[in-house]
């Protein structure tokens, strides 16, 4: 691959492929809880064409604005015309034009390995899996890798423009999620880190000073500072956000030391990435990513002149390092959700990227080459065929290392049923219908009943409970029995999540209408010919 344009058309080809293996069947999977919570966020911003940052939940914006271009384009006039699918749509694209920012990185990875990274990154169960997910894991690692890319090239050119570009993308990670800061954090240790091992290993000191202009860093600083407040503010709406977000960092903090239902061991990440197999179930594995990531960070730690590599050496050593970092600082905060592994899995891609082409390189004889050339798209193939599995066969599975509290089909069917009752009710949508929990985890309920207006959601059994309908935690069957038995029929219990249920309460009137009603639609063929 010697001319650029070439690799040019083959990362563009590659992020084609990356969008169409990502793109079918986005409805495939019923709406995750954090998935709806963003749904009714995003709600503020487009119908009220404001956004307010809280500091307790919910991250930063820059996903609610992906989502408006979509809902522009789309046509669609009210919040339940949207579907599971165009708040889906963004994070795929963004996933796919990942592999694209990879070719301001080529001459820091070689060529051969940024297309080995981008392969990887194209089929990785976890991007593909998370890239269909309406959460903001899938941005943040999409602009942290604009920010080394932008970074790589001031280290090329010193060019301001480059830096500018990187404050932009560092604003952009703020306003993401506020675990940017862990990122900062890896990537700020790693140059110094680099700078050390190098002087340890090869003898030679890196010059830093001749890209330490400290009136440009005040400047991408400052850029990064007005592009994370002007999005975290509402475009300057809301100054007080920014003190909000600094705000953010006292429940997350406490979260971070595991007072969650999301407590994990320290080994959790590196078992979804390595070996995770839940009774019968086959075995999920990153483990070719995980052990090429290894073989590109053992080349990039070598003396200069045993590990010469077809890339930058500080840069894979830098890359080394955060990664490592990153790894460690999230292993070791006990509070874990799967979808984090995607700030560290970001920099073992591009590790593995350099981790193949040394195995491609350092081989002797041609045959040999070859040999290990077909083993390793072998291997590709089967990281592909794992990862299809995850998102359009086990997307609901609680094998699958990615499934993390996914809603069951019967949340689906709930909201089915219900549309059918508002049909054949006379005060259709606007019946009343109301909801009690045992605590506030009843998402995505909120999602499947957009369409009625007159929803409550009650902690506990209030004293009135009288409701067209009502959904209730099968802990409150005793209570509903009492106030409800008379009037309403417990008709059906329908699962939220695993382990999750819910009772729905009918009240007589209703379910008479829905009887006469379901009486005069057409069977389906197979029953009316049972019939």
């Amino acid at each position: 691959m010697r001319h650029r344009g070439v690799l040019v058309a083959v990362m563009v080809l590659l992020a084609v492929g990356a969008l169409l293996f990502r793109l079918p069947s986005l409805d495939n999977r019923p709406m995750h809880g954090d998935e709806a919570v963003h749904a009714f966020k995003f709600l503020d911003l487009w119908q009220k064409g404001d956004y307010r940052y809280d500091p307790n939940e919910y991250h930063g914006p820059t996903i609610y604005y992906a989502e408006l271009p979509v809902v522009w384009l789309t046509g669609r006039k009210s919040f339940v015309d949207i579907r599971e699918a165009d708040y889906r749509l963004p994070t795929v694209l963004f996933g796919a034009a990942m592999l694209l920012l990879l070719i301001p990185l080529s001459d820091a990875l070689g060529r051969r390995g940024t297309v080995c990274a981008g392969l990887m990154l194209a089929i990785s169960p976890a991007f593909v899996f998370y890239s269909r997910y309406y959460i903001q894991e899938i941005l943040l690692t999409f602009f942290t890798l604009g920010m080394l890319a932008c970074g790589w090239r001031y280290t090329r050119c010193l060019r301001p423009i480059w830096l500018v570009g990187a404050g932009v993308c560092a604003g952009l990670m703020v306003a993401t999620k506020e675990t940017a800061v862990v990122t900062f954090v890896a990537c700020g240790l790693g140059v110094v880190l680099t700078a050390l091992w190098t002087k340890h290993i090869d003898g030679t000191k890196l010059d830093l000073r001749r890209f330490s202009n400290p009136k440009l860093f005040a400047i991408t600083g400052g850029v990064a500072l007005f592009t994370a407040c002007l999005l975290l503010t509402g475009l300057f709406r809301h100054p007080s956000a920014a003190i909000d977000y600094l705000r953010s960092y006292t429940p997350w903090l406490g979260r971070a030391h595991g007072t969650s239902l999301h407590r994990h061991p320290w080994s959790y990440y590196l078992e979804i990435l390595v070996w995770w197999k839940k009774g019968s179930a086959h075995v999920w594995s990153e483990g070719l990513i995980v052990g090429l990531a290894l073989i590109g960070g053992i080349a990039a730690a070598l003396p200069n002149k045993i590990g010469k590599l077809k890339c930058s050496l500080p840069f894979a050593r830098f890359i080394a390092f955060a990664t490592l970092l990153l790894t460690a600082i999230y292993s070791i905060i006990p509070y874990k959700t799967p979808w984090c592994v995607l700030s560290f899995l970001l920099g073992m891609i591009l590790l593995a990227g350099i981790g193949a082409s040394v195995l491609l390189e350092r081989l002797p004889g041609n045959i040999l080459k070859s040999a290990v050339a077909v083993l390793l798209l072998a291997a590709f193939a089967q990281l592909g065929w794992q990862s299809h599995r995850t998102s359009y066969v086990s997307y609901m599975d609680s094998a699958n290392p990615y499934v993390y509290a996914q809603p069951v089909a019967d949340v689906v069917e709930l909201g089915r049923r219900l549309e059918k009752l508002s049909l054949a009710s006379t005060e259709h949508n606007a019946m009343v219908v109301k909801v009690f929990a045992k605590d506030q985890y009843y998402w995505p309920l909120p999602w499947y009943l957009r369409e009625f207006p007159n929803v409550g959601f009650y902690q506990g059994v209030p004293e009135d409970a009288q409701a067209a309908i009502v959904l209730a935690d099968p802990d409150f069957d005793e209570q509903l029995d009492k106030k409800l038995g008379p009037t309403h029929l417990m008709n059906h219990i329908y699962g939220l999540r695993p382990g999750a249920f819910f009772e729905i309460w009918i009240r007589m009137d209703v379910w008479k209408a829905y009887l006469d009603w379901k009486k005069t639609q057409p069977q389906p063929k197979e029953e009316a010919e049972s019939g």
